[in-house]
């Protein structure tokens, strides 16, 4: 198991956790922390390509409570970061994710969990989480299917409940959101026709019938579903393929999958059989390992995000920006906001339990009641789902092989 801990005594307050192996690991069946002492778990991928983004919550969650000064009341919070990526390849490692969440769930004093990034990393470690009673908040994590049974997989969400009880909510928008958002990105591009692809990944599946849906109601023909995976890296092995969706004569093409060697290869199939398509994507392929590999295909690639411009968040998060430069150095970005978030919100919760802040059901209770939070996110309810109410989503085009912010999008 890897362990990070912070111990800037400045930045947090880190407290001693028991844990007796990485094996057999059960989980605390108390509904109540005793004594005064709190610990706030992490749990993002530390290393690999999210590394940098995973760097920039864990410091943002670091000041929030650093500026709490490592209390709430009456109540001494503590933070542990733990790191769910595969030390050799940087990938979402399951084992550890597992661990990081038994980990959290048997240690006593622990009154929430913040993680993870992914939503496969969120399927391993929420079941864990809510079967020990524990408050989970994720700053990303949009699978439909963690808090809806909309076009999700079979007992969705209830398979991630065994207590039968809500205990996770997220920051992020979820799959609905972003699919408003591609649907609303095709109407201001005049977009009348649509192709819907998706790359076999069960977290995406979703969200390709989603936006089908959608694009549906709001008036454009969806003209063709395929699922092809992306596992070949020459846009050869995709021509077939291209020239049967070229028949289908689409104006844009949707592809709900991740950022595989293979969509880019099919990025640059698509564009080489018609120059003109419009080719959009999720939140997954707005990484620079698939935006500098797209090729001249850059010029029709369009992504929709849920991260906007600084600029583009409310007043209070230019000062937390600033203290957080003060503190850590480097240009944060608006993964840093939501670090900061996730643990204000929690403490918020404990907060307003008051004298029961270390009472793990009414913490999760607190925390389903935010409602019209002012945040440096904006401001957001949490819904009985554990969905957020935030309405804003960014949308990207792609040029010099980066993708670069083109407009905001209103969710409503």
């Amino acid at each position: 198991m890897r362990v990070r801990w912070l111990c800037l005594a400045a930045l947090a307050v880190v407290v001693p956790v028991a844990v007796s192996g990485c094996g057999g690991v059960g989980v605390s069946g108390a509904s109540e922390v005793t004594g005064n002492q709190l610990a706030i778990y992490s749990s993002l991928p530390l290393q690999g390509p999210a590394a940098s983004s995973s760097a920039e919550i864990v410091n943002g969650e670091r000041l929030a409570l650093a500026q709490a000064g490592g209390h709430v009341g009456q109540f001494k919070v503590g933070y542990v970061s733990l790191d769910d990526a595969n030390p050799q390849t940087g990938k979402l490692d399951p084992e550890a994710t597992s661990t990081n969440a038994k980990t959290a769930a048997q240690d006593t004093s622990t009154i929430a969990y913040l993680g993870e990034l992914e939503s496969a990393a969120t399927a391993v470690s929420l079941p864990l989480i809510n079967a020990a009673g524990i408050l989970q908040v994720s700053p990303g994590s949009p699978y439909v299917g963690l808090t809806s049974s909309l076009d999700a997989g079979q007992d969705e969400p209830e398979r991630f409940y065994p207590s039968a009880k809500r205990t996770f909510g997220r920051l992020q928008p979820g799959d609905p959101a972003q699919a408003r958002a591609q649907v609303k990105l095709m109407q201001a591009l005049g977009v009348k026709s649509l192709y819907v692809l998706d790359d076999q990944d069960p977290f995406e599946l979703p969200l390709v019938e989603i936006v089908a849906g959608e694009a549906t109601r709001a008036g454009i023909a969806v003209v063709g579903h395929d699922s092809v995976a992306t596992t070949a890296a020459t846009a050869t092995a995709y021509a077939s393929e291209a020239e049967k969706i070229e028949r289908k004569s689409p104006e844009a093409v949707f592809l709900a999958g991740g950022a595989r060697p293979g969509a880019a290869a099919l990025w640059r199939a698509l564009h080489s059989a018609d120059p003109h398509l419009l080719l959009l994507g999720p939140d997954t392929l707005d990484t620079p390992s698939f935006t500098g590999s797209i090729g001249a295909a850059q010029a029709q690639t369009y992504l929709t995000t849920p991260l906007l411009p600084i600029a583009d968040y409310p007043p209070p998060a230019a000062g937390v920006l600033a203290d957080y430069r003060r503190h850590f150095g480097g240009s944060p970005g608006p993964y840093a906001l939501y670090g900061y978030e996730a643990m204000s919100v929690v403490l918020d919760a404990i907060r307003r339990a008051g004298r029961r802040g270390n009472d793990r059901p009414t913490v999760i209770e607190r925390f389903f009641q935010t409602h019209d939070r002012d945040s440096v996110l904006g401001r957001y309810t949490v819904l009985p789902s554990g969905e957020t109410t935030l309405a804003r989503y960014g949308t990207d085009r792609v040029s010099g092989g980066r993708a670069r912010f083109f407009r905001a999008i209103e969710l409503g």
